[in-house]
């Protein structure tokens, strides 16, 4: 996936997120969150971002 469509996958499972109304189907999209903004930050890292700032997306962890 280029930057754009990872950009999109993750602003998608955001809103999906926001619209469910249990914390159970909440927390079914955790996991895809944290994947797709940990996949931005390594590629935002490879193009030579600094990202040892503040997260950039939802989800981002700074341990990557």
């Amino acid at each position: 996936m280029d930057m754009n469509a990872l950009l999109r996958a993750h602003q998608i499972a955001l809103v999906g997120k926001s619209r469910e109304t249990t914390l159970i189907r909440r927390a079914a999209y955790r996991g895809s969150i944290a994947a797709l903004a940990s996949r931005i930050r390594s590629m935002r890292k490879a193009g030579g971002a600094d990202v040892d700032t503040d997260r950039f997306v939802v989800g981002e962890s700074r341990q990557d």
